[in-house]
């Protein structure tokens, strides 16, 4: 398929992983999520939709017992505690201080 939209991303830093079959996305869905949480590297998992959704094959799933090995819980705890909350709002790198809203 076209993954110009995908291509577009190239420069954002953004590490990136393409599957190829229905068995290796769900293999990089699981790595791109370990790395997110333990290198705190953003990661674009992309596939192609409709070959994934059309395709019939036997597919060998990763249990989760065997996913729950492999996650660092302490990496998650960080991880849930940097996202955004309507509690403790956080502005980091903004042209602007808190007290403006700006909509182009």
């Amino acid at each position: 398929g076209d993954h110009s939209d995908v291509m577009a991303c190239r420069s954002t830093g953004w590490a990136m992983l393409a599957s190829e079959s229905v068995e290796m996305v769900q293999y990089h869905a699981l790595i791109a999520h370990l790395v997110s949480m333990e290198r705190r590297v953003p990661v674009q998992h992309f596939f192609d939709g409709f070959r994934t959704s059309h395709e019939v094959n036997k597919v060998k799933l990763i249990d989760y017992e065997t996913m729950k090995d492999l996650i660092d819980w302490e990496a998650v705890k960080i991880h849930h505690g940097l996202a955004l909350n309507p509690r403790h709002p956080h502005m980091q790198g903004q042209s602007q201080g808190p007290d403006i809203f700006f909509q182009c």
